[in-house]
C-alpha cells in the first residue's frame, strides 16, 4: 500500500471514529433523558416491574408507601400479594391475555394492604420486551384513586336515599 493511500485509510478511519464518538454522546445524551424521567415516574408513582411470571422485582418509594409493606416484603414475591379478594378473578385474566399479547392493559384496581385496609388504583400495565421482541418484564404505573373511589360511593349512597333531583 502506498504511503498516500495509507493516508487516506488513516483520514477516513478517523472519520468513522469521529462519527461513532457523535453517535455515542448522542445515545448517552437519551439515556441520561429516559434514566431522568424514569427517576420521576419512580419517585412520585406507584410503580412496580415484575418478572414474566409476575413477581415482583422493583417496587418505587410510593408503593411501599400505599401497600404498608417494605421493598423486602415485596421483592421476589407474586404481584397478588396485594390482591384484594373483591376484585373479580376474570379482571386479572383480562390483564394477563392483554400483556402476554404484548398489548398495554387499562383498568381500576382494588388492592389490599398490609395491614387489611383497601386502596384503589388507576393502572397501567404494559410489557417491556428485548431485542428479539420477547417480553422481559411488565412494568405497571398506578394513580391512588381511593378518595374519588370513596365520594362516588358516598354520592351513591345519597341519591339511593334521597333520589329527589336538586333544583338550583
Amino acid at each position: 500500500m502506498s504511503c498516500e493511500e495509507e493516508k487516506k485509510r488513516i483520514q477516513t478511519l478517523e472519520q468513522e471514529i469521529s462519527r461513532l464518538n457523535g453517535d455515542i454522546e448522542y445515545l448517552q445524551y437519551n439515556q441520561f433523558e429516559i434514566d431522568s424521567m424514569n427517576e420521576i415516574f419512580n419517585k412520585y408513582t406507584i410503580t412496580s416491574e415484575t418478572d414474566p411470571r409476575g413477581f415482583i422485582t422493583y417496587v418505587s418509594d410510593p408503593f411501599v408507601k400505599i401497600s404498608g409493606y417494605t421493598k423486602e416484603e415485596l421483592i421476589g414475591k407474586p404481584h397478588n400479594i396485594v390482591r384484594h379478594r373483591d376484585m373479580p378473578k376474570e379482571v386479572f385474566e383480562d390483564m394477563w391475555k392483554t400483556i402476554q399479547a404484548k398489548k398495554i392493559w387499562k383498568g381500576e384496581v382494588k388492592n389490599r394492604a398490609k395491614n387489611g385496609d383497601f386502596y384503589w388504583v388507576e393502572s397501567i400495565i404494559f410489557p417491556i420486551l428485548n431485542h428479539k421482541q420477547e417480553i422481559e418484564k411488565y412494568k405497571s404505573i398506578r394513580i391512588d384513586i381511593t378518595d374519588k373511589k370513596k365520594l362516588a360511593e358516598m354520592f351513591s349512597g345519597i341519591m339511593q336515599e334521597d333520589p329527589t333531583p336538586l333544583n338550583f
